[in-house]
This record gives structure tokens, C-alpha cells and sequence, in this order.
């Protein structure tokens, strides 16, 4: 595909994205928060049925995970309420955006906020890890009202526009967006906010193509992105697991878990390999709690050319 090619084709995603979350926001702004999972299930089902493509490989990567755990009857099963949930977020989030706290945010509870306190008394930030898993983008909001400083690091992809719109609600809303690229950039950010004593959000439950740590997960290879280890061993900040979860479609708790910690090597290659692999444990233990409630999208056993496995691995 040739530059304007594609310029054309990302030009068009941002445009349709653009106007599917204006016609969403009219009858959000006024449906109660309690329509939106009855919206979803609608919109979940169909997407299951047309999007054959997504479905495959939702049901693939839950055969990887469950295969020996379900049949494929509980595996089909498990794939609709997967999409149920992937389409409940954005609703989530819009709605989040447009209404007063106190309608929707408020009324997530936050659990385990002494872990949090502890942390941040250190006085050396904290690193929120993040997954996807139910509302993810709404975790700095609800921690916002409270009154913390939140970052945030997200990759704009294909659709810089889009993010850029989004980034502005989440500044309102007492969040700092910070655009992956250019990394050394973004790293400097990063850095800093972990200076100033702040919470840094990091998403790193995704396949990482190059430079991802082999990890197991669900009893398979997975390369993870280290940066959230790596951080933490340079800066001495903390790495605590953060998500909102779900009870029978509305968000009702944020979870915020304690630290994770590794004894360490003093050499910083093998205590940051043995420090993904302990949060990608975590994370494992939040997708076995609530699977229907993670995003099965990512091809996360994707193993690139020439890889190694895991010790271990069964």
C-alpha cells in the first residue's frame, strides 16, 4: 500500500470514528447509565454474527487459553459475552465523558486505595499497570475526582485525529494523555511524572513484536512489552495493578491491587525479565477472575521469527 493510499484510508477511519461517536453521543446524553449494558448486548450479538473476522480469532485465543478447561460449547458461549463487553466500553466511556460525576463515576467504588497511599508515600510515583479489561479508560477519571495526578501513555496508532479529540476529553476530566511517539519524548514525560510523586498508567497486556519479554501466560510464550519492570528498577517506583471491573454489566468497583515485587539480582537484564514475568502473572490472575471481560483480540502467542520460549513453559 502506498503512502497516499493509506493516508486516505486513515484519513476516512478517523472521519467515520468521528461521526459514530457523534450519533452515540445524542441518545447517551440522555439514556440513563442503566440502558447502556441492554445496548451493548445488542450491539455485542451483532457484531459476533457480522464480524466473522474478530470472532474467529476471539474463539482461538480462548480455545489457547480455556481449551483444556471448556468445551466448545462454554468457548462459543464465552466468545458472545466477550463481545458484549468490547462493546460496552466505549459506551462507558463516552458516557463517562458527557454527564456530571456524581451520574456515572462517583458511583464506582475504589478498593484497595491504601495500596495506593502506601505507594505514593514512598515519593517516588507510581506505575499503574493497566489492562483491557472492562472500562480501562475510565481507571484515571474515577482516580482524578479523588484528586490524584494521573498520566496516562497511549499509542495513537492509525487514527492520531481521534486520539487527539479523545485526549481532550481526558483532560478534562484531570487525566494527562501523553502520545507514545517519539519515544525518547515520551520517555522523558514518563520520567518525570514519576519524579513529581505522580501515578503513570501502562497497558501492557499486548504481543510485543520486537524487544517483548518472553513470559508465560495461560501456560504459553508470550512476548511482553517490559516497560513497565524497566521503569520501576531505574525510578524505584512501585508497580501496583490497576482495572474496574464489572458486576452483571456496570461498572462497580475500581481495583487496585499491591505492589509487585521481585527479589532482586542487582543485575538490571534478569530483574527486569523476572519483574514482566511476575506482573504478567497478576495480570493472568485478572483475566482468569473476569475472562469474559478482557479484550481477546490481540494475537498474544504470536512468537516472532527466531524467539525462545519460556523455561517452564507447559
Amino acid at each position: 500500500m502506498n503512502r497516499g493510499s493509506s493516508h486516505l484510508i486513515h484519513w476516512a477511519g478517523d472521519l467515520l470514528l468521528t461521526i459514530l461517536a457523534l450519533c452515540l453521543s445524542v441518545p447517551i446524553r440522555w439514556l440513563p447509565p442503566r440502558v447502556l449494558p441492554s445496548m451493548s448486548r445488542w450491539v455485542g450479538s451483532a457484531l459476533f454474527f457480522l464480524h466473522p473476522r474478530y470472532r474467529k480469532r476471539v474463539v482461538h485465543n480462548l480455545r489457547l487459553a480455556f481449551g483444556g478447561e471448556m468445551d466448545p460449547k462454554g468457548i462459543e458461549k464465552l466468545a458472545r459475552e466477550v463481545f458484549f463487553h468490547l462493546t460496552l466500553t466505549p459506551l462507558e466511556s463516552l458516557y463517562g465523558y458527557l454527564h456530571p460525576p456524581e451520574r456515572f463515576l462517583l458511583k464506582i467504588k475504589i478498593e484497595g486505595e491504601d495500596h495506593l497511599r502506601s505507594a505514593l508515600a514512598e515519593g517516588r510515583g507510581t506505575i499503574a499497570l493497566g489492562l483491557h479489561l472492562g472500562p480501562f479508560t475510565l481507571v484515571g477519571a474515577r482516580l482524578a475526582l479523588e484528586g490524584y495526578r494521573f498520566n496516562l501513555i497511549y499509542n495513537e496508532g492509525n487514527y492520531p485525529k481521534f486520539w487527539k479529540r479523545l485526549g481532550k476529553h481526558q483532560r478534562r476530566l484531570g487525566q494527562n494523555p501523553i502520545p507514545l511517539k517519539p519515544i525518547s519524548v515520551s520517555l522523558k514525560k514518563a520520567l518525570n511524572c514519576l519524579r513529581r510523586n505522580e501515578i503513570l498508567y501502562l497497558i501492557a497486556d499486548e504481543q510485543q513484536r520486537r524487544g517483548g519479554v518472553p513470559t508465560p501466560f495461560f501456560g504459553r510464550t508470550a512476548f511482553t512489552p517490559p516497560g513497565p519492570a524497566l521503569l520501576s528498577l531505574k525510578t524505584g517506583a512501585p508497580i501496583l495493578p490497576m482495572f474496574i471491573r464489572r458486576e452483571q454489566g456496570v461498572p462497580e468497583a475500581l481495583v487496585i491491587g499491591p505492589p509487585i515485587t521481585v527479589e532482586r539480582s542487582g543485575n538490571l537484564e534478569s530483574d527486569m525479565e523476572q519483574l514482566t514475568i511476575a506482573f504478567t502473572k497478576a495480570v493472568e490472575r485478572v483475566v482468569r477472575a473476569y475472562p469474559s471481560q478482557w479484550a481477546w483480540l490481540n494475537r498474544r502467542w504470536k512468537q516472532p521469527k527466531g524467539s525462545l520460549t519460556v523455561r517452564g513453559e507447559t
